[in-house]
């Protein structure tokens, strides 16, 4: 059965802000598979930058099709 994907969303005014963000949370995730990411600019006055990703993170051994205990 599929498992559901994980979001993970980040907001900040300055890009470089937002980089850094990401970066440490790639940094501490280890393995995962990105789905899928998306990126807005939202606010008049004070610009936004929201990044979404979809991510889902390695199959156990375990529940994968086949997987046999010797």
């Amino acid at each position: 059965m599929p498992r559901p994907l994980k979001v993970k969303i980040f907001m900040d005014t300055k890009p470089t802000a937002v980089e850094e963000q990401i970066n440490g949370w790639l940094a501490g995730l280890g393995l995962a598979t990105i789905i899928k990411t998306e990126t807005v600019v939202s606010g008049a006055n004070a610009p936004t930058i929201v990044v979404t990703v979809w991510y889902e993170l390695p199959t156990p051994d375990q529940e994968r099709p086949g997987f046999r205990i010797a």
